[in-house]
């Protein structure tokens, strides 16, 4: 051993020993460890040196902060980040079996009520307790996650058809609806559930929740304390609907109706007593359409009533052109 002034540590055959790093040694780090070769100058191992750290406080605060980071704090659940893996990873293994899977969306009924003439921490022993009776009405392999508030997710999987959730489903309005023993009090609130199926529903994970959580203001409206499937071909025609209106509302500023006039004749004189306005479409890609093409569309919706704004100021310009 000799020691480096400069550096105020000793060395041995080219080795320092305070930082256990060489320019002529192999080095190769595990977990809390450093293992080095010393070599000569002719490149033959001379020996070995070994450095270990106890790592395991630094281990347990990983391990902390990957469960904060995937698990709702109250609950213990899974939260919406890994609700999102594991759904992506159910939609993948639905592809690869041919088998279908629900995402089933849950609000309290009346839960806000409890909070409001209680306390807020009755309200999350509440929470906790009813968790655990959902989780426990869903089979090995399905999950349930907590989104926030009084708002869960559940991801049914492996179905070989899609009514092979009711009765989980079943089982979870009736978990959610029995009365719950919190301290001295003895509570009870309901749940409104909306459901979708993938591959019945095809889109995206995000738009799974999103449309189980349609469904499920749908359940809220028809009385709460049931469920309600999403209805895959109503929101198709919804959104072919909002679509269509969308654009007529574009055709009227942009001026693409015009005015047909066919006029009144009185037959037994042929004098022409007046005239009768049509409405027609000028489609900048389909041509000149029909009233039958797009009426439809807009009846009983609030832009008919512009349409037909439109039409009778058209008209009474056209009339005071022709006096």
């Amino acid at each position: 051993l000799q020691r480096e002034q400069d550096k105020g540590g000793w060395t041995a055959a080219g080795i320092d020993l305070e930082t256990g790093i060489s320019k002529d040694s192999d080095a190769t780090r595990g977990d809390g460890q450093v293992h080095v070769t010393v070599r000569n100058a002719k490149g033959e191992t001379q020996h070995y040196v070994a450095l270990f750290t106890d790592i395991t406080a630094l281990k347990e605060n990983e391990r902390k902060l990957e469960h904060v980071a995937h698990y709702d704090a109250l609950t213990g659940l899974p939260n919406r980040v890994l609700l999102a893996d594991r759904l992506q990873q159910s939609m993948l293994r639905c592809q690869r079996k041919g088998l279908s899977l629900a995402v089933a969306f849950l609000d309290l009924d009346g839960f806000k009520a409890i909070n409001d003439r209680h306390s807020h921490d009755l309200g999350d022993k509440l929470l906790v307790a009813l968790a655990h009776r959902l989780k426990a009405a869903l089979r090995e392999g399905d999950t349930l996650s907590r989104i926030g508030g009084d708002e869960f997710v559940a991801v049914l999987v492996d179905l070989e058809q899609p009514q092979d959730c009711e009765p989980v489903l079943s089982r979870m309005l009736h978990a959610a609806a029995d009365p719950v023993q919190v301290d001295e009090h003895l509570l009870q609130v309901s749940a409104s559930i909306g459901v979708t199926i993938y591959p019945t529903d095809g889109v995206e994970p995000d738009l799974l929740i999103r449309h189980a959580d349609q469904a499920m203001y749908q359940a809220k409206q028809a009385g709460k304390n049931r469920l309600h499937l999403f209805d895959v071909e109503h929101d198709k025609a919804v959104k072919t609907q909002r679509e269509e209106v969308a654009r007529i509302r574009q055709g009227l500023q942009d001026g693409e109706f015009v005015l047909y006039y066919q006029p009144k004749v009185n037959m037994r004189t042929g004098a022409v007593t007046g005239a009768e306005a049509l409405i027609r479409w000028q489609h900048p890609e389909r041509g000149l359409l029909a009233p039958a093409a797009f009426l439809p569309a807009i009846e009983n919706h609030p832009i008919c009533i512009d349409v037909g704004e439109w039409v009778i100021a058209t008209a009474l310009r056209q009339m005071a052109d022709w006096k």
